[in-house]
Parts: structure tokens; C-alpha cells; sequence
């Protein structure tokens, strides 16, 4: 499985907002790109949106695709791979709001 490094280049700015590019930066180690723009949030809403952004970006890294069905989606995302990226990119960013929005997002995992 590869392992996502999202960090410095979780700021870098693409051209088209919305969208994310992987690079492979070493064996196994991927660098997933989203537009700063996209994790500068203003609102808890945008901040939910990013985080959102932030999520598929690592889904791609870590084994699933944009096409991929709803149960490979929630299988990546219930992997070390994408809690760990989507948790290294927050922690990058450094946001209040984005920070909320993940914790957010945790404390729903858990009531499931």
C-alpha cells in the first residue's frame, strides 16, 4: 500500500482548484498536491470542504480512486494510509477550523 506525504505540498497552489496531483517522491512514498486555496478556510462549511478535498486526496494515495465504488472508498478510508494522511495534512496546515472539522469528523467515526 503506498504512504502519503502530504506536508509542504499540501500548500502549493495548482492551477485548477479542486483538483489533486500525486507524485511519487520515493519507494512506496507518494506527495499529494491540493491547492492552498482549498485548505485556507473561512468558515467551519469551507473548512468541511477542504477536509473533504483533503480526504479523496489521500483516498487516491493510499489505493481508491475517484471512480471507485462507495464500499472501496469507506475500506481506504477506514486504513492507517488515509487516517494517517488525512491527519498529517491537517496537522500541516495548521487551521483552527480545519482542525474542528477533523475532529469533528472523528467523533462521528466513533458513534458509528
Amino acid at each position: 500500500m503506498k504512504t502519503i506525504v502530504l506536508v509542504a505540498s499540501v500548500l502549493a497552489a495548482l492551477s485548477t482548484p479542486g483538483m489533486a496531483q500525486e507524485v511519487k517522491i520515493g519507494p512506496a512514498r507518494y506527495s499529494v498536491t491540493v491547492a492552498r486555496a482549498d485548505v485556507s478556510a473561512t468558515t467551519l462549511a469551507s473548512a468541511r470542504r477542504a477536509l473533504d478535498r483533503i480526504g479523496r486526496a489521500a483516498t487516491a494515495a493510499c489505493g481508491g480512486s475517484g471512480g471507485s465504488l462507495r464500499e472501496v472508498t469507506r475500506a481506504v478510508e477506514a486504513t492507517t494510509c488515509w487516517r494517517e494522511a488525512v491527519d498529517g495534512a491537517v496537522r500541516a496546515v495548521d487551521a483552527p477550523l480545519l482542525s474542528q472539522a477533523w475532529q469533528a469528523h472523528h467523533a462521528s467515526e466513533n458513534r458509528s
